[in-house]
């Protein structure tokens, strides 16, 4: 199984782990271009330090909507002008750059854009190929073909499955900052987010995303969760004296404790809950998974690749 990663650029606990692990990954996916509505490209990247480890080949620079802003991707995917110049100047740019591939990255995209958003796929992807470049693309984790989704509704499984090289399921948040406290990215919902992607996308496309980060809900209904890197969780387990505890229906581990008279639940992943999810991609043959994000994990979890 393939192993990939995603980075923030000038992250500095992403680039201590990318330079003592570089070299078990297999590609690495960093967050080096915006799209704006009008189509334009921003580029924001550290390349010069992640060049001293990661050759272009192993590098699929990836395109997000500005500010991962629902107005930018709507507005974006319906206005042809748009599409055309965004086409032309990702194009320009992996020549210029010298990288193989790119990655898209266009999130909150409405049900009723979902043609659009599909032809604007199809339109890149067109371009790139013709030029000899490949095309990765990122949507969200669903388990049917709902259109009744804010999320993921828009973003047609079968169809985006004949375009892009590579499909890349962003499979955590399951419970999120704005809800109830609760796992990321629970087996069961994974489980079922599988079933779906393979029969809907050819096996040899598929890679699921997996979320390395917490979430800290405290238990009032007012507050959001926020969220949380490992070693945060941990300091909080140690201050408050707290045993991590796991939830067997889930695989996830979690921890309560109490701060001013107001109880929290913090949710996470951590070596025992990545390397279940692990073996259930492994068991349907999946292409490979993709870290969101290094700097935000459990050491250990890098333990489980020491093979490749």
């Amino acid at each position: 199984m393939e192993l990939l990663v995603f980075h923030l650029p000038y992250n500095r606990a992403g680039l201590e782990v990318i330079k003592k692990y570089y070299s078990i990954f297999d590609k690495l996916i960093p967050a080096w271009l915006g799209a704006a509505a009008d189509g334009s490209i921003r580029i924001h990247d550290d390349a010069g330090t992640i060049h001293q480890y990661m050759n272009k080949k192993k590098i699929i620079p990836m395109v997000q909507n500005l500010e991962l802003s629902s107005r930018v991707s709507n507005s974006l995917v319906k206005d042809k002008e748009a599409v055309n110049r965004f086409t032309a100047d990702s194009l320009a740019y992996l020549k210029k750059r010298g990288y193989e591939e790119l990655c898209l990255d266009i999130e909150g995209v409405k049900y009723e854009n979902r043609e659009s958003y599909t032809d604007f796929i199809g339109r890149v992807a067109e371009n790139l190929h013709g030029a000899g470049f490949h095309l990765s693309i990122c949507i969200p984790a669903k388990t049917g073909n709902s259109k009744d989704s804010t999320w993921s509704g828009a973003y047609d499984y079968n169809k985006l499955g004949k375009i892009a090289d590579r499909i890349i399921i962003m499979a955590y948040d399951f419970h999120w900052p704005g809800g109830p406290p609760g796992p990321i990215a629970p087996i069961n919902w994974l489980q079922d987010v599988i079933d779906y992607a393979i029969m809907e996308i050819p096996l040899e496309k598929i890679y699921f995303a997996l979320g390395l980060y917490g979430y800290d809900w405290p238990l009032k209904q007012e507050e959001r969760g926020r969220g949380l890197v490992y070693r945060q969780i941990a300091e909080l387990a140690g201050r408050y004296k707290k045993e991590i505890e796991w939830d067997q229906e889930s695989r996830c581990p979690y921890m309560k404790y109490e701060v001013n008279g107001v109880e929290h639940e913090v949710w996470f992943e951590n070596r025992c809950s990545i390397e279940s999810k692990l073996r259930l991609l492994q068991d349907f043959q999946l292409k490979g998974v993709v870290f969101w994000r290094p700097g935000q994990e459990d050491p250990e979890v890098w333990e489980l690749f020491k093979d490749k």
